[in-house]
């Protein structure tokens, strides 16, 4: 799902690509920096409201006031809390993501990379405060997690059916659709069932490879040969 090595040629670059190619580019002049300050206000008070208070608690003008600016700058950033909402969630998992990505450079097959990262990218994602406050917002979950992912998703398992290892029977936005919102169910599942999240891990995993063509049986060997690859990985949070 997020494997990034050399750029041009190996499964799972575009996550660290787009990283590279925004590192690279001229420094902002004050006033872009300024805007990209403000926004970060409004997202790490939109962040913080929403795991203190939740969802459904959380006001534009709490936002507001915890960043100390005015309505109309919000809305010059965000036409509603719901999208508020979604970018703060989105900029956190997507720190998740890069982090798994260089965790996981080394390994060449992208089978394999696809059953390591669509595990540890949840575990990931389950430690986070915030998750359990998108329980009762599957939506909002589901779009936070495909602005943080589904790109470099899209173009890993696009890289994986163009050199042969995959063969789904779906294809473009339902392959994408079925994978997101396949993710959504599990994590859902997994913050009710958190005495059994390595086992939900696995099952999706071997869910995940088959949807992608992978036979059962051998798809579920490669999810617990991750599974296990993923357990000798330093800590990743």
């Amino acid at each position: 799902m997020l494997r990034c090595k050399p750029l041009s040629d190996n499964l799972g670059s575009k996550i660290l690509g787009d990283i590279d190619a925004i590192e690279t580019k001229d420094k902002p002049n004050r006033m872009a920096r300024r805007r990209l300050e403000t926004r970060a206000k409004l997202l790490n008070a939109t962040l913080e409201l929403i795991v203190e208070k939740g969802i459904e608690k959380t006001t534009m003008s709490d936002i507001t006031d915890r960043a100390d600016l005015g309505r109309r700058t919000f809305y010059y950033h965000f036409v509603s809390k719901e999208e508020a909402v979604i970018a703060a969630v989105a900029e956190v998992y997507l720190k998740h993501a890069i982090k798994i990505a260089h965790s996981i450079v080394e390994v060449r097959d992208p089978v394999m990379v696809m059953a390591m990262a669509s595990q540890a990218v949840i575990a990931s994602l389950l430690k986070e405060p915030v998750t359990a406050c998108l329980v009762e917002y599957p939506k909002l979950l589901g779009e936070a997690l495909f602005k943080a992912v589904g790109n470099s998703a899209h173009a890993d398992m696009q890289a994986g059916i163009d050199s042969g290892d995959f063969k789904p029977a779906l294809k473009g936005e339902f392959l994408d659709n079925m994978i997101m919102w396949s993710l959504v169910g599990l994590i859902l599942k997994a913050v009710e069932r958190k005495d059994d999240t390595q086992t939900l891990l696995k099952d999706y995993a071997q869910m995940f490879l088959m949807i992608l063509g992978i036979e059962s049986g051998k798809a579920k060997l490669l999810a617990q040969e991750a599974a296990d690859m993923i357990s000798e990985l330093a800590p990743l949070n």
